[in-house]
């Protein structure tokens, strides 16, 4: 089973998708997003985002919201974050990143919400 969004698409286009985005200084934008299954059986699912690279060579990182009550839907923002100093010596240049993260255990009581600094995008993770 896989749910492919290209966030792009819908974002350039004032899609219904555009709830909000990221108010995060280091938020980092995103224009694709799937909803995968795990390699394995039983490894549930996974998501898995996609953009431009930032311009500063940082690390990309899909940072879930944790704590408190469970929301309908659990946000999981896509932000950069400085390099481990141990890292510094590899030379790191993409023009795109693409991270994923497993939602087993991540989800709200109706799935997750995808924030990038360029928009929104709810995945409905119900029946599933």
């Amino acid at each position: 089973m896989e749910r492919v969004v290209k966030l792009d698409e819908e974002m350039k286009s004032g899609h219904s998708c555009v709830l909000e985005r990221s108010t995060r200084t280091n938020a980092v934008e995103a224009d694709y997003a799937e909803l995968r299954s795990g390699p394995s059986v039983g490894q549930g699912l996974y998501l898995v985002v996609s953009g431009p690279a930032p311009a500063n060579g940082e690390d990309v990182r899909l940072l879930p919201a944790l704590g408190g009550n469970r929301p309908a839907y659990l946000r999981i923002e896509i932000v950069s974050e400085v390099r481990n100093a141990a890292n510094d010596d590899l030379p790191v240049e993409t023009e795109r990143y693409e991270k994923s993260i497993p939602l087993l255990g991540l989800s709200g009581t109706q799935g997750i919400q995808l924030v990038a600094a360029n928009g929104s995008k709810k995945f409905d993770l119900v029946g599933i």
